[in-house]
C-alpha cells in the first residue's frame, strides 16, 4: 500500500461503503456535494495498491479533460504519483477508445488507408484540413475489415473539409476522436471485432471505474459492456439529476436500464456538505424531491455568479454580468475576434480564459502559439477605445486590421450583430469600478460552488420549479445543476 494512504476515519458510513464495496459491478449515485470526486478517488486508490501481485491495469475515465483532470489531481493528492505509474491511468473514454482501434490495427482485425497501426487523432479537421464550400462531407466508414473515405450529404451551415486534403490525411494515418468512434461504432458489432476487443480488456485491464456514467452515449455503454464481459471490476459513478449533454449525444434515459440489465449493486450519496445554510439544504431537498418551488429574487451584486442556460441570457441579465463567451464554440470569424477582445476582459476580471478562446483561433486559422501574445498590446488599445466613446464601426475595422497580423481569414461585410458584441463589451468596461460578476452557462458551473449564486430563470423555469422537477427532462436537470451550486444562498436575478 502507498506510504501516504489517506485516513479514511474522515469519511463518512455511506462514503465508506461505496468505497469499500466489493460487488464486481458497483454503481454509485452521488448527490450535488457529496463528496462523489473523493470517493471516486479513494476507490481507485484502494484497486490500485490492493491488488499489487496483479500487473493489469486499474483505469478511470471521465468524458471531458476537465472532469478527468479534476479526478487526475484529486488522485494524485491522497495517493500519490505511483498511483498512476504505468499502466494505471486516468483519462479521457476518448483516449480508451484510441487505444481500442489502435488494437484492432495491430492485430489486423481493422486495416486503415496505407497499412497504418498507429494513428495521428485530432480534436477535429478544422484547424487542420482547408474548408470546402461542396454539399458533400467526407467521414470516415468501414466495410467489412477495411476503413475508406467517403462522402454524405452537409447539413446547412455544416463545417465541410475538402475531400481531396480529407482523403490525403486518412491515407498518412490521421483521424479525428469522431472518425474512431465512427470506425468502432461499426466494428464492434461484428463478433470477430468483439471478440479481440474482449480478449484484449480481459489480458491488460482489472478494474474500469467510469465517472460521470450518464454523460455517456450509447457506444460508451457498449465499451463498459465489453468490459464486464472481459470480467473487469467496473464501477460507474453519476447522477441522473446532473445529466447535461444529451446535445452531445449522451443518453442518460439508457443508463438506468443498464444498470439494472448488468446487473450493478448499488451505494447512494445522500449526505452533501455543500449546504452550510438551512435553506440551501431545503431547497435542494425540495428539488430532487418534485415539489413545488420558489426561489428568492435578488440583485446581482448580492451573488458572486450568475448561471443561466444560455449564453444569450447572460448577457441579457446586466451589465454588471461579464459571461464568458458570446455564444459557442462554432462562431464565425468576427465571433472568434471579438472572443479575442473578451479573453482580455476575463482574464483581467477573473484570471479565467473565454471559454472559446482554442476554437477563436481555429476559426481565425492562427495556428502559432505565439501569436496571442503579438496580439495583446493591440487589443488592450482596442479595449481602451472602447472604454470611451470613439464610435464603434472604426473599432470594428481596428479590430479586424489586427486579426490580419496574424490571419489569412477574410471578415465578412459589417453586420448588425459585430457591432452589438461590441457594444456589450462596451457596457462592461464603461460600468463603475465594482468588480464584475462572473457570468456561466450550467453546463460550464457544472462540478463548481460558490458562496452565493444567482440563476437567471426564463418563464419556462419559473413555471418548472412552480410545478416540480423531473430528472427526466434535460432541462429541468440544467436547472437542477444551476440551483444546487451555492453553499449559503441562490437567488432569482
Amino acid at each position: 500500500m502507498a506510504s501516504n494512504e489517506p485516513v479514511l476515519s474522515a469519511l463518512t458510513t455511506e462514503q465508506l461503503a461505496a468505497i469499500g464495496g466489493a460487488s464486481r459491478r458497483l454503481y454509485i449515485e452521488a448527490a450535488p456535494g457529496s463528496g462523489k470526486t473523493t470517493v471516486s478517488a479513494h476507490r481507485y486508490g484502494i484497486q490500485r495498491f490492493g491488488r499489487t501481485a496483479d500487473p493489469r491495469a486499474v483505469v478511470a475515465v471521465s468524458f471531458t479533460r476537465s472532469a478527468t483532470a479534476e479526478l487526475r489531481d484529486r488522485v494524485l493528492a491522497r495517493w500519490g504519483n505511483s498511483a498512476l505509474s504505468w499502466p494505471h491511468r486516468i483519462v479521457t473514454l476518448d483516449t480508451i477508445m484510441c487505444d481500442l482501434l489502435t488494437h484492432l490495427l495491430h492485430e489486423k482485425a481493422v486495416h486503415w488507408p496505407g497499412g497504418h497501426h498507429e494513428l495521428l487523432v485530432h480534436d477535429s479537421w478544422r484547424a487542420r484540413l482547408p474548408p470546402s464550400n461542396s454539399r458533400r462531407r467526407p467521414i470516415i466508414r468501414l466495410q467489412g475489415n477495411q476503413v475508406s473515405a467517403t462522402t454524405v450529404r452537409a447539413e446547412p451551415y455544416e463545417h465541410a473539409v475538402d475531400r481531396a486534403a480529407f482523403e490525403a490525411a486518412v491515407e498518412a494515418g490521421e483521424c479525428t476522436h469522431d472518425d474512431v468512434r465512427t470506425v468502432l461504432e461499426t466494428g464492434i458489432k461484428d463478433e470477430t471485432v468483439r471478440g479481440a476487443l474482449i480478449r484484449h480488456l480481459a489480458s491488460t485491464t482489472r478494474a474500469l471505474l467510469v465517472d460521470e456514467v450518464f454523460d455517456a452515449n450509447l457506444l460508451d455503454l457498449k465499451v463498459v459492456q465489453l468490459a464486464i464481459h472481459a470480467g473487469l471490476q467496473v464501477t460507474l459513478v453519476g447522477d441522473p439529476w446532473q445529466a447535461l449533454y444529451g446535445f452531445r449525444g449522451a443518453r442518460p434515459e439508457a443508463v438506468p436500464g443498464f444498470i439494472a440489465a448488468e446487473a450493478f449493486k448499488q451505494r447512494d450519496l445522500h449526505h452533501s456538505f455543500r449546504w452550510i445554510t438551512r435553506d440551501q439544504d431545503l431547497l435542494s431537498t425540495q428539488l430532487r424531491s418534485g415539489e413545488s418551488t420558489f426561489l428568492t429574487p435578488g440583485e446581482v451584486q448580492k451573488v458572486e455568479v450568475v448561471l443561466a442556460r444560455e449564453w444569450k441570457s447572460l448577457w441579457a441579465t446586466s451589465p454588471r454580468v461579464l459571461p464568458l463567451a458570446f455564444r459557442s464554440a462554432t462562431g464565425r470569424p468576427p465571433e472568434a475576434a471579438a472572443t479575442l477582445l473578451l479573453n482580455e476582459m476575463t482574464t483581467h476580471a477573473f484570471s479565467q480564459k473565454a471559454i472559446y478562446l482554442a476554437d477563436a483561433y481555429t476559426t481565425l486559422g492562427i495556428t502559432d502559439p505565439e501569436a496571442g501574445a503579438r496580439l495583446q498590446p493591440r487589443l488592450e488599445a482596442i479595449l481602451r477605445r472602447l472604454s470611451g466613446d470613439d464610435d464603434l464601426d472604426a473599432i470594428r475595422r481596428e479590430l479586424n486590421s489586427a486579426i490580419a497580423t496574424e490571419s489569412d481569414v477574410r471578415m465578412p461585410r459589417r453586420h448588425s450583430s459585430h457591432i452589438e458584441r461590441l457594444a456589450a463589451l462596451r457596457t462592461r468596461l464603461q460600468q463603475p469600478s465594482r468588480r464584475p460578476v462572473l457570468g456561466l452557462t450550467c453546463h460550464q458551473a457544472k462540478g463548481r460552488e460558490w458562496d452565493h449564486v444567482g440563476v437567471r430563470l426564463e418563464p419556462t423555469d419559473v413555471q418548472a420549479l412552480r410545478q416540480g422537477l423531473a430528472h427526466t427532462n434535460e432541462d429541468h436537470r440544467m436547472l437542477y445543476v444551476a440551483l444546487t451550486r451555492a453553499r449559503r444562498q441562490t437567488l432569482a436575478v
